[in-house]
Parts: structure tokens; C-alpha cells; sequence
């Protein structure tokens, strides 16, 4: 299905913003964590946030090719209300700041799995695909974090404390 480019940059700007939410959130999160690993993978996401970015950039730029101008003021989930509000400040607890990210990164894989086929064009749909998968891998490894913080240590360690991925 091809649609106008006018469709085609509402989308692709409502993702700049969602990925320029995340990295803000990523970004305030890992300079509050106190554990070294938390704090790397956290500026891994948040890393990851700024590439996704790059790449939507240049996906507008081929497709549209005009300059994006004003983003919207919402993106694709609950981060860009936190924010929005002034509701940071209120997330006190780490389970508080992992499930928002669990639901930004599980809004982001289903954002991109939706409009793949907005653009009638191979590449378009491979780099929504990508994205898409990328975000469930973070949504993933969140879920992990998630259950070791819940002490679900157990999951496959059969006979050791420690979970599967260390």
C-alpha cells in the first residue's frame, strides 16, 4: 500500500518523537542508577534510542524530502505523557521507571510492525522491520531485568542461583 507524504511524515514524525522520547528517558534514568551494569545497559538503550533516530531521519529525508519541522507533542506511549506532564520526578521506584519502558518499548514494536507497509518500497519495510525487532529486543531485556528484580532468579539456573544470561 503506498500512501501520501503527507501520511508518510505524520508517521515517520510521530517515531522521531517517540525515539527522542525514549532517549531522554534512557538518558535521565541511567545518570540515576546507582549499579554499574544498570547504568551501562541503560546508556546502551538510550544509545540505541539516538540511532533509531538517525534512521527515521533519513527514511523522511528519501520518502519526504522536505525538512521535518515541528515534531508532534505526543508520541507513541506512555513516556511522552510523563514527560509532558512533569511526572518524571514521580517515578520513585525502579519498577515504576521498568515498566514505562516496558510499555514504550512494547508500543514502539507495535508501532513499526503496523506501518511497515505504509511505503510501497522494499528498503521502508526491511528498516521497519528492523526497528521493530530491535525495540522487542529491548522490551525483552527489560523483562528479564523486570524478573530479576522480582527475585525470579530460578527461571533455567536448575541447581544455580544466578539467571540464564550471566
Amino acid at each position: 500500500m503506498s500512501e501520501s507524504k503527507d501520511k508518510i511524515a505524520e508517521v515517520l514524525k510521530t517515531a522521531i518523537r517517540a525515539e527522542e522520547d525514549g532517549f531522554k528517558f534512557y538518558d535521565l534514568i541511567s545518570k540515576k542508577a546507582q549499579n554499574e551494569d544498570a547504568r551501562r545497559k541503560l546508556e546502551n538503550l538510550r544509545d540505541d534510542e539516538v540511532r533509531h533516530k538517525k534512521t527515521l531521519v533519513d527514511i523522511y529525508k528519501k520518502h519526504v524530502g522536505s525538512e521535518i519541522g515541528e515534531l508532534p507533542e505526543k508520541g507513541l506511549s506512555a513516556l511522552s505523557d510523563v514527560f509532558r506532564k512533569g511526572q518524571v520526578d514521580s517515578l520513585e521506584s525502579e519498577m515504576q521507571f521498568i515498566n514505562l519502558a516496558i510499555e514504550a518499548e512494547l508500543a514502539a514494536t507495535k508501532y513499526y510492525r503496523e506501518q511497515r507497509d505504509l511505503v510501497d518500497d522494499a528498503d521502508f519495510r526491511e528498516i521497519f522491520d528492523k526497528l521493530a525487532d530491535e525495540e522487542h529486543n529491548h522490551y525483552e531485556l527489560l523483562m528479564a531485568e523486570r524478573e530479576a528484580l522480582t527475585g525470579n532468579y530460578h527461571w533455567f539456573g536448575y541447581g544455580d542461583t544466578s539467571p540464564m544470561e550471566h
